[in-house]
């Protein structure tokens, strides 16, 4: 059985996992601009790790199409201090 496809656009959370930097909230959201377009503050949420090391970021962004999801993936994986993009 093939899995369910995303019907575009849709709202789609995308959580970003990357090493804590005084600039990276302003890098990241930069990337998301650049692909979104502006968005409102309150679309992403932000929370650090027990020691402040990392910090996870989820945009809730609605996406138009997979190209999009795909351009903007592999942005994030080559963003320095990005660990995970899910």
């Amino acid at each position: 059985m093939e899995p369910e496809r995303i019907t575009f656009p849709t709202e789609y959370p995308i959580k970003v996992v990357a090493r804590a930097a005084p600039d990276l909230r302003a890098r990241l959201d930069a990337i998301f601009i650049s692909h979104f377009g502006e968005f409102e503050a309150n679309r992403v949420t932000e929370r650090a790790s027990g020691q402040s090391n990392f910090v996870a970021l989820t945009y809730a962004m609605v996406v138009q199409g997979e190209d999009q999801l795909k351009s903007l993936n592999a942005q994030l994986q080559a963003t320095e201090g990005v660990v995970l993009v899910l």
